[in-house]
């Protein structure tokens, strides 16, 4: 009864019957439940609830109102429950078949837990848990976090100490963004929509429902974009503790850093990687070894690694089936006099998949692949001007219109001309001011801002207009936002489009793609190298293709990406630090941004940020760059650094002089790129 955002909502009237009522006639419609139990708390605000209980005749036990946990552990003991079903009183919709399928899949896996939540393919609100009483005890026992004890399972999700299996619904309805729980007053709204035009479905089924917003879609939640999972976010604010992390030994860093100094201009072979990019003194310099999403440096100590070599490890690093595959080919010979068959089937895979591959050329890194698209449209129009939007790599043709353009020649630099993404008038007026001359317009399709409605349609349509080639630099994009890429996302087909990065999960690959009438100039114009058809890197990207193909890992990719920007975003708020640090972006591929407030720029706020971080054991530069590696125990792990750093932070922003706790130089970015 004690709801913070919808007071009493667990005995509100639907349809003439209280919620819980209703969740409780769902309930009683699975063929696998034998007991039926309404756990609520021992406060006086929920004598209601024991009350209407006894009216119908339900079960009714009452524990501690905190530790959630333990009144779980209580009743469950009491009743002698094993295995345990929790179903939320929130859930007034919950579909018995759902809670049959779930509970099915309990006993036949053998696991500790189960659930339909781990990554969400049914609606909001058709949540259903099924747990050993064994796995509940040792919860119960081992959980200490202010959170775990409140919402019940997350020890058992996230410690690493069960087996856990997750019910998949046969289609994925989790882009429908689809909201059938009740945590605010739009959300009683629908459901009681939904039970008025429901009159002759007892129990109501989650196909029932669907057919419904099919025959009236006007019923949709208003509230169908709420973050789901709010309050355990915050609790896990409240719970967070406020101070700085100490220091990590660093020697080993320090003497190789040192060394490398001496040999090595800048210390690294990458920009993004280099000490510049860190909190120097802080953060570590070099790493040793990585396995999945975790590194350790040089010095031992761990990291959770949000970086992933700057994308390309979309399944984690040493993935052990795209390492066979490439030890297998290496022991046959990978950089041969000839062309390989492994050139033709990744090519032919590449066509398959991707709307406007026709034809393939290999490379190995994005700006190869960028510098070839860009000649073949050269050659292509007869022409010689460059619209550019984005990052494109670090050729003249392109660093030339960054600050990073020491060493290229003005007459290069005045052939390319950057525009405003989501802007087409800055991109119109740039093509009309030089009619006839532009050979391409190039752009990241999307990046940490999503394309406005119609924007690339428009942009597609402008080239067309000036007979200028679209390229789409999907080298970011490619794979993270399908296997089709942004393209394919979105439905806007370019002449050309780069891959690269996740191609072959940290092996050096990249393609340009596109209509045969444009890609036969790779006969003509030169783009030739002697590692373009090394075929061990072509063997990874075979098997990244087919892991791709063949698992959910880019649905979970996306799921706990998802956790990760709505944790931080909750969180920020309830630090008061909306304002100045959010997650915006696709949940596979999102950025933290930190913007200036008073008396504070945003560059020392994302420092003390990434100090904080680093010193928890969390390696980033303010991006999640997820893989199939970060797991449940990773993604949980990462949300409680979030809240400590968010609380830390809160209270150093309210002192004089926040710039005060930081430990080393203020980062700033090589060149502003987007």
């Amino acid at each position: 009864m004690g709801s913070k955002r919808l007071p009493g909502k667990i005995l509100a009237d639907i349809s003439g019957t209280p919620m819980l009522g209703h969740v409780i006639r769902q309930v009683k419609g699975a063929s696998t439940i034998k007991q039926l139990v309404v756990a609520t708390s021992d406060h006086s605000l929920d004598d209601p609830i024991m009350k209407y209980c006894a009216s119908i005749g339900v079960e009714c036990f009452r524990g501690n109102e905190l530790d959630v946990l333990d009144r779980y552990y209580q009743a469950a003991k009491f009743y002698d429950a094993n295995p345990i079903v929790r179903i939320t009183g929130d859930c007034p919709l919950i579909d018995p078949s759902v809670i049959d399928t779930v509970v099915k899949r309990f006993f036949e896996s053998g696991c500790d837990y189960a659930t339909n939540t781990l990554r969400y393919t049914y609606p909001d609100g058709l949540d259903t848990e099924v747990f050993s009483f064994e796995a509940l005890a040792r919860a119960w026992e081992e959980a200490t976090k202010q959170s775990d004890r409140e919402h019940v399972t997350p020890y058992i999700r996230t410690s690493d100490r069960f087996s856990l299996c997750n019910v998949e619904n046969e289609v994925d309805l989790s882009s429908r963004n689809l909201r059938w729980t009740v945590d605010e007053e739009s959300d009683l709204d629908f459901v009681r929509s939904v039970c008025d035009n429901l009159t002759d479905c007892s129990p109501i089924l989650m196909n029932d429902i669907l057919g419904l917003l099919d025959q009236k879609p006007d019923l949709l939640n208003s509230n169908s974009g709420a973050i789901m999972n709010e309050g355990y976010y915050q609790s896990l604010y409240s719970q967070a503790i406020a101070k700085a992390a100490p220091r990590l030994c660093l020697d080993q860093s320090e003497k190789w850093f040192a060394r490398s100094n001496k040999t090595i201009p800048g210390g690294s072979q990458t920009f993004s990687k280099g000490y510049t990019q860190y909190v120097q003194g802080v953060s570590p310099v070099f790493l040793k070894s990585g396995a999945g999403c975790l590194v350790w440096d040089v010095d031992g100590n761990e990291y959770i690694d949000y970086v992933q070599g700057l994308l390309p490890n979309i399944l984690g690093y040493a993935n052990h089936e795209v390492n066979s595959a490439v030890t297998q080919q290496i022991a046959e010979g990978h950089s041969f006099s000839l062309p390989h068959p492994l050139e033709i089937e990744l090519a032919e895979q590449l066509v398959d998949l991707v709307p406007c591959a026709e034809m393939v050329r290999f490379g190995k890194n994005g700006s190869d692949a960028t510098s070839g698209a860009v000649r073949a449209a050269r050659a292509f129009t007869g022409r010689d001007r460059i619209a550019c939007c984005g990052y494109h790599g670090w050729q003249d043709w392109y660093v030339g219109t960054t600050t990073r353009n020491l060493g290229v020649p003005e007459v290069v630099q005045s052939l390319t001309h950057k525009f405003d993404y989501n802007d087409l008038d800055s991109l119109s007026t740039l093509l009309e001011k030089h009619p006839g001359e532009f050979a391409a317009v190039i752009m990241e399709p999307v990046n940490f801002v999503e394309p406005d409605p119609g924007y690339l349609e428009g942009v597609k349509e402008l080239t067309q207009l000036h007979g200028t080639l679209l390229i789409f630099d999907e080298i970011c994009s490619g794979f993270h936002f399908g296997l089709g890429g942004a393209q394919k996302f979105y439905g806007v087909i370019p002449d050309l489009a780069c891959f690269g990065k996740a191609m072959g999960n940290g092996f050096p690959i990249s393609c340009i793609l596109g209509k045969t009438e444009v890609m036969t100039m790779f006969e003509e114009i030169f783009f030739s190298f002697t590692m373009g058809g090394e075929i061990a890197s072509i063997a990874a990207a075979l098997k990244v293709i087919d892991i791709l193909k063949t698992t959910d890992a880019l649905d979970t990719i996306k799921s706990n990406g998802k956790k990760l920007q709505d944790g931080l975003n909750v969180m920020s708020r309830e630090a008061g630090l909306q304002d100045c640090i959010e997650c915006v972006g696709h949940p596979s591929w999102s950025l933290i941004r930190f913007s200036d407030i008073a008396d504070c720029e945003s560059a020392v706020i994302r420092t003390l940020f990434i100090q904080e971080l680093n010193k928890r054991g969390i390696l980033s530069l303010g991006a999640h760059n997820m893989s199939t590696s970060h797991n449940h125990a990773h993604i949980e792990q990462t949300l409680h650094t979030y809240a400590d750093v968010l609380k830390t932070i809160s209270g150093w922003l309210n002192e004089t002089q926040p710039e005060s706790f930081l430990e080393g130089p203020i980062i700033r970015p090589v060149f502003q790129a987007r």
